[in-house]
C-alpha cells in the first residue's frame, strides 16, 4: 500500500478572545476566552495528519522577517531571493491531473482529444476512479518525485530538474515572472518547459494521469515594532475602524453579528503575528502549505499585511492563513483541505485571451471543486491585469472603488469613485462573464495609496513602499491596497453573512453581496470602463455593504 509522505506542516495558534474595533485601546481579555476557539483549533490541528503545533511567542519583538542586505530596495525582495535560489537549485513544482474515468481530459491536445470545459455539470465526467491518485502517486514516487499532496483531480509534487528531464525526455528553461502586478515589479523564477522540445510520458504514468505541468508562481494583486499604526500628513484609511466603516460593518458587529465561529482561509506569502494582530487579539493563525518553510516568516510582508482586511469587516472570524510555496494550487487544495466557510485570494494571473493554458486547468478544477463543496471563493479580480482565477463564474470576483477625502453631509457619507487602479473586463475565456462581481475598498493611481496595513519590520513591502507611503523603511506598517485588499475585505463580510445564515450557498452568497451593494457612479477601471447608475461595467454591483447583506441573509429562507 501507498504510504502517505510526510508533510513538513506547522501551526501558529494564537489563543482567541473578545476583539475590539476602536483604535488606540488595547486591552487583554484571555480571561474572558471562549472555550469554542480552543476546540476550533483542535479541530484544524486534527485535520491536518501529522501537524506540529508551535506554542505562541512570547517575545514577538525577537523573531525578526528578515535582515535588509546592503543596497536593497523595491527590485530586490526577500521572497523573490528565495524563489530565485530554489529555480537556481533545478527543482520543478508539478501539477499532474489524473486521467478520469468517463476518458475526459480537462487539457487541450491530450492524445488528440479536446478539453472537456470544467463547470459544476461536467466535474463527474473529470472525476477518476477510486484508488487511480494513490497509484498514480506511487508512480511518481516510484521515478524519484516527491509528491506534496494528492487532490481530487491532481497531484502536486516537486523534484529536481535532472529528474523531470531524464522522466519525460524534455527540456526545462528558467523563467521568471512578477511578485506583484505593479509595473516596477521584482521578479521571481521558476522553470518551465522549453518550446517546441519533446515531452514522453512513462508507460506506467500513461494509464493513470492525463498530463503533468510544471507550474508557474502566480502574481500578488497589490503593492520594535508597534502595535498602532504612525501618524502621516496624507489621507488614508485604518484598520479596522476606516475600513469597516465604509464597508457598512459596525451596524452588524453592534447586534453581534462578527463573523464569530466561521472559518475563513487565507492563501498568501505568509502570516507573520505582528503585534497589530496580538494587541486586537484577533483568531489569527498561520500554516504551511507543503511545499513552505518558516511559518513564522513572511519575507514579503503581503499575506500579514491584506488579512488585517478580513478583521476590519469581520473582528471575531476564525482566520487560517496558507504560506503559498512555490505552489499556488499546492496552497489552495491545501486550504480546502480544512473545509473553511470561505477562502479568499488575492493573487492570480493575467490571461487576457482563451483557451486557458493546459498548465492552469489543475487550478479551475480545484476551484470549481472548492465551490461544489460548498465554499465561498473569493478571488481579487487584478490592478489593471485580466485576472485569473478571478475571472472564473464559480468565484466572487472582487474589484475596488476608492473613497475621496471628502464628506457629503446631505448623505452622510464619503464620496466614491471607481478605482483607476483595479481591473474591470469582459472575459474572453469564459463567454457572458464580466469582472468584477462586486467591489471592496482600493486606493488610486500611481501606487494605490490607500490603507494603513502592518507588515513584518523591514520585509520587501516595508522598505518597498517607503518613502513614496509617508512610512519609515523598518517601521512594520505600509501604506497599499490593490485588489488584493479588496477580496479579504469582502470575504470577511461573507463570514457575518454566513453567522446569520449557515446554509447560504456560493451562488446565494453572491446574489447577497450583489443586492447589498451601494451604486457607484462616477470615475473609471484601470481598463477604462465607466461606472454608471445601477450595475455598471468599472464596478459591478458596486461597494460591497456589510450590514444590508447580514439583514438580507436573515430574510434568506433555509
Amino acid at each position: 500500500a501507498l504510504t502517505a509522505p510526510s508533510l513538513p506542516r506547522q501551526l501558529a495558534a494564537r489563543p482567541g478572545c473578545t476583539p475590539f474595533a476602536r483604535r488606540f485601546r488595547h486591552v487583554y481579555l484571555h480571561r474572558h476566552q471562549s472555550p469554542t476557539t480552543s476546540d476550533r483549533l483542535e479541530a484544524i490541528v486534527r485535520s491536518l495528519r501529522g501537524l506540529s503545533v508551535m506554542p505562541p511567542r512570547k517575545n514577538r519583538s525577537s523573531v525578526k522577517s528578515g535582515e535588509p542586505s546592503p543596497k536593497r530596495g523595491k527590485q530586490e525582495e526577500a521572497g523573490a531571493a528565495a524563489a530565485e535560489a530554489e529555480a537556481g537549485d533545478g527543482v520543478v513544482h508539478f501539477e499532474a491531473t489524473l486521467r478520469s474515468r468517463s476518458g475526459e481530459t480537462m487539457h487541450d491536445n491530450i492524445q488528440g482529444h479536446a478539453a472537456c470545459p470544467i463547470t459544476l455539470d461536467t466535474l463527474e465526467q473529470l472525476r477518476p476512479p477510486p484508488g487511480r491518485a494513490q497509484l498514480a502517486a506511487r508512480a511518481l514516487q516510484g521515478h524519484g518525485m516527491t509528491v506534496l499532496h494528492i487532490g481530487t483531480f491532481s497531484i502536486s509534487g516537486k523534484c529536481s530538474r535532472e529528474t523531470w528531464q531524464s522522466v519525460f525526455h524534455t527540456q526545462v528553461e528558467e523563467r521568471d515572472t512578477p511578485v506583484f502586478t505593479s509595473a516596477d515589479s521584482p521578479r521571481q523564477t521558476y522553470l518551465g518547459h522549453v518550446g517546441g522540445a519533446n515531452f514522453e510520458l512513462p508507460d506506467d504514468l500513461t494509464a493513470l494521469i492525463d498530463s503533468i505541468y510544471p507550474q508557474q508562481p502566480a502574481t500578488f494583486m497589490a503593492g520594535p515594532e508597534a502595535p498602532m499604526a504612525p501618524n502621516i500628513a496624507s489621507f488614508h484609511l485604518r484598520v479596522p475602524d476606516d475600513v469597516g466603516l465604509l464597508m457598512g460593518a459596525p451596524e452588524a458587529h453592534r447586534s453581534g453579528i462578527t463573523g464569530k465561529k466561521v472559518l475563513v482561509a487565507m492563501t498568501d506569502t505568509g502570516f507573520y503575528q505582528h503585534s497589530f494582530y496580538d494587541g486586537h487579539e484577533y483568531r489569527y493563525h498561520a500554516i504551511l502549505s507543503p511545499d513552505a518553510t518558516e511559518v513564522e516568516k513572511d519575507d514579503n510582508g503581503h499575506g500579514t499585511a491584506e488579512c488585517a482586511n478580513i478583521f476590519a469587516t469581520a473582528p471575531d472570524a476564525e482566520v487560517v492563513g496558507v504560506k503559498i510555496g512555490r505552489s499556488n494550487v499546492l496552497a489552495f487544495k491545501h486550504a480546502c483541505d480544512l473545509k473553511p466557510a470561505i477562502i479568499t485570494n488575492s493573487w492570480g494571473y493575467s490571461i487576457q485571451n482563451g483557451p486557458l493554458p493546459n498548465h492552469l486547468r489543475p487550478l479551475e478544477a480545484a476551484v470549481i471543486d472548492a465551490v461544489a463543496k460548498g465554499i465561498t471563493v473569493c478571488f481579487s479580480a487584478g490592478n489593471g491585469h485580466y485576472g485569473f482565477p478571478g475571472q472564473m463564474p464559480d468565484v466572487i470576483s472582487v474589484g475596488g472603488v476608492f473613497p475621496r477625502d471628502s464628506w457629503l453631509p446631505d448623505k452622510a457619507r464619503y464620496k466614491l469613485e471607481a478605482s483607476n487602479y483595479s481591473s474591470s473586463f469582459h472575459s474572453n475565456i469564459y463567454p457572458g462573464r464580466h469582472v468584477p462581481d462586486v467591489c471592496g475598498l482600493v486606493g488610486n493611481k500611481p501606487g494605490a495609496h490607500l490603507i494603513m496595513l502592518p507588515v513584518p519590520k523591514s520585509c520587501a513591502i516595508d522598505r518597498g513602499t517607503s518613502p513614496a507611503d509617508g512610512t519609515k523603511s523598518s517601521d512594520g506598517w505600509a501604506v497599499i491596497s490593490g485588489t488584493s485588499a479588496a477580496s479579504p475585505m469582502v470575504a470577511g463580510v461573507c463570514a457575518l453573512v454566513k453567522q446569520v445564515a449557515p446554509h447560504v450557498t456560493p451562488d446565494h452568497m453572491k446574489a447577497i453581496l450583489r443586492a447589498s451593494c451601494r451604486d457607484v457612479i462616477k470615475g473609471q477601471s484601470a481598463h477604462g470602463q465607466a461606472a454608471g447608475p445601477g450595475a455598471d461595467a468599472a464596478t459591478g454591483y458596486g461597494l460591497v455593504n456589510a450590514s444590508k447583506a447580514v439583514a438580507i441573509a436573515r430574510s434568506s429562507a433555509p
